[in-house]
């Protein structure tokens, strides 16, 4: 995603010079991306209330294989309804561009905040090197100093100071020095004039160049990581992701069509992920720095209200009784056309079977009729070798005369 980095950095730079507040420029940034993003949104909600329209017909094939829960009815009843999502033109699929679009801006902008005093402050990557390199000799030399410096800054500048050779090679650190978040507070503690120049920071470089991080007036930093070991005013990070990111998905259920109300395991399941998801989130707040969990937070609230606008806009379909009943109706004439054509076919063939076994019949009569002629001829034949009986003599007139 490092295509993305430098308009993401250019916006995110530009939000920062109006607002000289890295917390506030991260909510204008955030809310400039919801803008840019809303045509894909709407044509999200087009589709899910495209969706929406379908719901009596895809119930009433529900309908129709309800209390059958065996693999084989569920297949083919998920085969009725994609069959009917392709007959009225709507694929489940076509909402899926904004989240991945979201998805995509997460990760760039997430290198994007860890990097700012490449993206930022545009210094050159190798002079942010040489810099983060600068910072682990003077570590190494005990001369660096790490008062008010984050846990997760010290172990970096540590574990760079632990790679430096013996020989004062540095060729380890260039290698898996990656962001430079951590460098931006180092800087402006042991001051400006130590890293600038040598391929470092370029001169004329002030420490009101550097992006600042902190709220309530320097007790918050944002550029650092939350910890469990440390208790202060940076678990409100994750205490509020935990809050806003249950309370979006809840209101976003509310205001989202949803296909199939869930019932039993499913319900059950449902209710689980209500927690686990935003338990997930405040999870990782506690392995990325304070500021990422803070843009977070800002789609959490900025998504909820867009999703509420988007209702406005494209209202769902209510439907009453009659209307399901209907639906129902023209679903299963469907059904019965079919069995009854079904049916004729089956009287057809049932006929053709019925004349198919007359004729077997009178075909069978005939040979049996055949068979039998030729079985008397022989007897026949047999009986004209005797020599037939005589007939009888009328003598009727020889009594008469006498």
């Amino acid at each position: 995603m490092s295509f993305l980095n430098k308009p993401i950095a250019w916006l995110l730079g530009l939000c920062y010079k109006i607002v000289p507040n890295y917390a506030i420029a991260l909510l204008f940034f955030a809310l400039i991306m919801k803008v840019i993003l809303f045509p894909f949104s709407i044509k999200q909600q087009k589709n899910t209330v495209k969706q929406a329209t379908l719901r009596p017909k895809e119930q009433a094939i529900r309908n129709r294989y309800a209390g059958r829960t065996d693999k084989a009815t569920q297949q083919k009843m998920q085969e009725e309804i994609l069959k009917l999502y392709q007959e009225e033109n709507y694929s489940p699929m076509g909402g899926c561009l904004p989240m991945i679009l979201q998805f995509v801006i997460i990760i760039a902008l997430y290198g994007v905040i860890n990097s700012p005093l490449q993206y930022v402050c545009n210094v050159p990557k190798e002079n942010v090197t040489n810099i983060a390199i600068e910072a682990a000799e003077l570590y190494k030399a005990e001369q660096l100093d790490t008062t008010g410096l984050s846990e997760t800054t010290i172990k970096q500048i540590q574990g760079m100071a632990d790679q430096i050779g013996k020989d004062g090679s540095t060729d380890k650190v260039k290698n898996t020095f990656n962001y430079d978040l951590g460098l931006v507070n180092v800087i402006r503690l042991n001051g400006v004039e130590k890293f600038v120049g040598d391929n470092m920071l370029p001169e004329g470089f002030t420490a009101e160049d550097l992006p600042d991080f902190t709220l309530f007036g320097g007790k918050v930093d944002l550029s650092e990581t939350p910890s469990l070991d440390r208790f202060g005013l940076l678990w409100l990070i994750p205490l509020l992701t935990f809050v806003f990111t249950f309370g979006s998905m809840k209101l976003t259920r509310k205001l989202t069509y949803q296909p199939v109300q869930a019932a039993g395991d499913a319900a059950l399941s449902m209710k689980l992920m209500d927690f686990v998801m935003p338990a997930m989130s405040t999870f990782i707040t506690f392995s990325v720095p304070a500021v990422i969990a803070v843009y977070w937070i800002y789609q959490n609230l900025l998504s909820t209200g867009q999703q509420l606008v988007l209702k406005l806009m494209y209202p769902y379909p209510t439907f009453t009784e009659e209307d399901y009943k209907a639906a129902e109706r023209e679903m299963n004439k469907g059904l019965k056309q079919s069995n009854k054509a079904a049916k004729r076919a089956a009287k057809r063939a049932a006929h053709r079977i019925d004349l198919d076994d007359a004729a077997e019949t009178a075909d069978s009569s005939a040979a049996n009729a055949a068979s039998n002629t030729e079985n008397e001829a022989p007897k026949a034949g047999k009986g004209s070798d005797l020599i037939p009986p005589a007939a009888l003599k009328d003598e009727s007139d020889k009594n008469g005369s006498l």
